[in-house]
């Protein structure tokens, strides 16, 4: 080999070094620089605020009565007066819509508190501790595991659904779906929080902790909790697409939220009757059902991501 030859290589070789180097330097990239190159993770999160946005503040710009009757409009198509149309009652799409996408996102938020209240708290005590804690609350979930999770919930909802409805109204009924879908959907979230647990609390910096006297309750709240965190934001939000389909079959089967109170679900469920004279009272509530499943579906899959890069 030639010295010219030589040169040559080193200098070919030497911006791919001065690169390494560089990025040596600016570290790991972070949580956010890792999310934000997932476009469709980023453009769900968007969807996502912007669906909160309406569903906290339509009302104050779109100002119409859900429930008030146009029987001039009865399963009118797209106007200007009812820009999605009304169904076979007179009232507005639009406005239902939007007030159904607050009931759903209602549903979604207590399910998802009670999941993380209850799921992650036990999943997190039983893999800590283990012995027959760990054994009761296993045995807990598997109970809970072998009942059809939907089934089990239409089961709590008609049995307690009209009592609840007549002592606390409105606000008990959405309660008590919630419940009920909180109530088959928190052994999983139990499930994954105590695997990363019986895996955290192996680690060498577990053992550092508790060698220098740190108690269980520093070493749950310090060490453990913050490195399952990303795992529980991630398996809630996956979780929600899953809650809103299951808001919207029990009030298919007239379940849910009951009238006059709107929601997605049973907009579909009114709607169907009318489907040849007016398929679009079928269509936008099943759209905007279509948007919330798939936008929290692929904000949970980026979140997944951007926490653990190394399952992508």
């Amino acid at each position: 080999m030639t010295s010219t030859d030589a040169q040559t290589r080193s200098a070919a070789q030497r911006p791919t070094a001065n690169a390494q180097l560089m990025l040596a330097q600016r570290g790991a990239p972070s949580f956010w620089e890792r999310f934000a190159q997932n476009r469709l993770a980023l453009t769900s999160f968007v969807i996502i605020v912007l669906l909160c946005l309406l569903a906290i503040g339509g009302p104050r710009f779109y100002q119409t009565d859900p429930n008030y009757q146009d029987y001039n409009a009865i399963n009118a198509w797209p106007s200007a007066t009812h820009p999605l149309g009304a169904d076979s009652l007179g009232r507005d799409t639009l406005a239902r819509i939007i007030k159904g996408l607050r009931v759903s996102l209602l549903v979604a938020f207590y399910v998802e508190l009670l999941n993380i209240g209850v799921g992650a708290t036990l999943g997190l005590l039983a893999g800590y501790f283990g012995g027959w804690l760990d054994m009761l609350i296993a045995r807990l979930a598997d109970m809970l595991f072998a009942f059809p999770g939907l089934l089990f919930a239409i089961l709590v909802a008609a049995i307690f659904g009209q009592p609840v409805t007549e002592r606390f109204g409105g606000i008990g009924r959405l309660l008590l779906v919630a419940g009920s879908l909180a109530l088959v959907s928190w052994p999983l979230m139990a499930r994954y929080v105590r695997g990363q647990t019986l895996s955290l609390k192996r680690r060498d910096f577990i053992t550092a902790a508790r060698s220098v006297g740190a108690r269980d309750r520093r070493l749950i709240w310090r060490h453990i909790l913050p490195n399952v965190a990303g795992l529980i934001v991630v398996s809630a939000t996956l979780d929600v697409a899953a809650v809103v389909v299951n808001e919207a079959v029990l009030s298919l089967l007239g379940l849910g939220i009951q009238p006059p109170d709107p929601s997605i679900g049973q907009m579909i469920r009114q709607a169907i009757d009318y489907l040849e004279a007016n398929w679009g009272q079928v269509f936008f509530p099943s759209l905007a059902l279509t948007v919330i499943v798939l936008a929290f579906s692929f904000l949970g899959d980026g979140l997944r991501d951007a926490f653990d890069p190394q399952r992508r």
